[in-house]
């Protein structure tokens, strides 16, 4: 008898090890054959520079990660508006949002500041900001929200600068009374150009040319390397170079996929990011200067420029209001502008 136990026990061992052996086979197999699909929204359209540089990033992790990880690319707002995409994202709808860091407002008012006309002298002094102890403390922030900054670096240009389009001429601040020009989703950009006497007037990006056609506003601010694919020197030929704030863009991610992703996979993103930033900004210049050409050909644009000083002094008042609303913590505003 105790015999005949013995080797039942046996056999049923050798059954629940082949069994095991089995499942963690099929597992495997199910893991190489299926990638971990990455659904990356975007509001530009596919065309324009920025588009192909989200093309650019789901080919590198694909390429990084041997086909591990698929990033599917939906431009041009398929998935949504932009808060929108920012709330699916950490819903789990989607994993990946990319735009600029004001659209995260709502997780740190801090980063508010981005968007503050005239604050930043140029794009090094921003980007010291972002990659300082100032920028990562928002990048916490941001996580312990659920939202993962994958492009450490900062280092992807938008623009490279501002310019805003209008139906009329815009070249001193007096231009700026009554001026009724759209505004992103962002309370304090409102509220700087509400400071020196324009009407801004939040529009989705998509609507923007139609309201610019239908005389809604008179004018938009906008990356240069974004005004040719959104066709806005169409209906309003006048460009006015204000170079207003540096601008990048963030590639974020649902900070609970994140941590759900290998370490080796978490670093594959990180690269890609910041290599997508770097070729990007390899290619934007010539990228606007070619833009620029068809639109002098095409729109017959007055291109006008202003006093930087006499901007700066005109919005400076209100980089301080920014405190006394608790934006940011006093003594923020002189630290960001000591920055060397």
């Amino acid at each position: 008898m105790k015999k005949w136990m013995i080797v039942v026990s046996l056999f049923l061992l050798m059954v629940v090890s082949a069994c095991s052996e089995s499942g963690d086979a099929g597992s495997a197999e199910a893991s190489a054959e299926e990638p971990i699909e990455i659904k990356f929204g975007t509001k530009m359209p596919e065309e324009s520079l920025e588009g192909q540089m989200f093309n650019k990033f789901a080919e590198l992790v694909d390429e990084k990660s041997n086909g591990e990880l698929d990033v599917k690319v939906y431009p041009a707002e398929q998935l949504g508006k932009g808060t929108s995409q920012i709330d699916n994202m950490i819903m789990g709808t989607q994993q990946m949002y990319a735009d600029g860091i004001t659209y995260f407002s709502d997780y740190d008012s801090r980063v508010d500041v981005a968007s503050v006309p005239f604050l930043f002298r140029d794009f090094e002094h921003y980007q010291k900001f972002n990659t300082g102890e100032m920028g990562q403390d928002i990048h916490n922030k941001l996580a312990e929200n659920g939202i993962r900054v994958l492009n450490t670096e900062r280092n992807f240009v938008r623009g490279p600068y501002r310019v805003m389009l209008s139906t009329e001429p815009v070249k001193d601040v007096s231009d700026l009374e009554g001026l009724d020009m759209r505004s992103f989703e962002s309370e304090y950009y409102s509220a700087a150009y509400d400071h020196v006497g324009a009407n801004p007037t939040v529009i989705a990006w998509t609507e923007t040319y139609l309201a610019l056609k239908q005389n809604l506003v008179n004018a938009v601010t906008s990356p240069i390397s974004l005004v040719w694919s959104m066709k806005f020197t169409e209906v309003a030929p006048h460009m006015t170079i204000t170079e207003e704030y540096p601008q990048d863009i963030v590639l974020t991610m649902s900070e609970e996929f994140y941590q759900g992703l290998s370490e080796e996979h978490q670093q594959i993103l990180v690269e890609a990011a910041n290599e997508t930033g770097e070729e990007n900004n390899k290619l934007i210049e010539a990228e606007v200067e070619e833009q620029l050409q068809k639109m002098k050909d095409e729109h017959d644009i007055t291109i006008h420029e202003i006093d930087k000083q006499e901007w700066s002094e005109a919005f400076s008042e209100f980089h301080y209001q920014l405190e006394e609303d608790s934006v940011v913590p006093e003594g923020y505003i002189d630290q960001i502008k000591s920055i060397e």
